[in-house]
């Protein structure tokens, strides 16, 4: 029984303080200091929708569409997702590859323009507007992204005005019914 309790003693000893030794596979550890640490580091967060070099062309039930509507097209409205690897030029634009996305028959979508929802939810406002959808900046023409507004849980608007450095805009961010946001919206903070 002394034996067995020895055991355990000095298995637990070693696996609470014990240390590793040896380099680790993947493991990378650092030793930084911060207090001596006098360089500010600036980072450049790339969170924006844009066009990528080698863009495929996306086409939903037919119809050629922006990349950044597919962070709006609900899941569950796919039918089916064809991709073709053959590159094709559309009005002057050469596209690598096509991305035939077709969705159910369902008359729950209704896709509008960025610049239609802005006039339809949002006050009326001189200030220049910037999209997010879901946090991702959208540097699109509003006229052509094309969003499902069905699928849209929440619009944030948040106004800047600095007077100072001539910057008066909106940033509104649209947050999509994805299953994160979803279970987001459901948690209560207790300040």
């Amino acid at each position: 029984m002394k034996l067995k309790l020895t055991i355990i003693i000095a298995f637990l000893s070693m696996t609470t303080f014990g240390q590793l030794t040896g380099k680790v596979k993947g493991l990378n550890i650092t030793k930084t200091e911060t207090i001596n640490d006098t360089v500010i580091k600036v980072i450049y967060k790339n969170n924006i929708i844009s066009k990528n070099p080698k863009p495929p062309a996306i086409f939903y039930n037919g119809k050629l569409i922006d990349y950044s509507l597919m962070s709006t097209i609900n899941p569950d409205s796919i039918s089916t997702v064809n991709v073709v690897k053959k590159d094709t030029i559309i009005d002057s634009v050469k596209y690598y590859g096509q991305i035939m996305i077709q969705g159910k028959t369902t008359s729950n979508q209704n896709y509008i323009s960025l610049n239609e929802f802005k006039l339809k939810y949002i006050s009326p406002s001189e200030s220049a507007t910037v999209f997010q959808i879901d946090g991702n900046v959208i540097d699109n023409d509003y006229d052509k992204c094309l969003i499902d507004e069905k699928y849209i849980l929440k619009v944030i608007v948040t106004p800047v005005d600095n007077p100072k450095e001539k910057i008066k805009l909106n940033i509104i961010n649209l947050l999509t019914k994805s299953l994160k946001n979803i279970e987001d919206s459901k948690q209560i903070i207790i300040r």
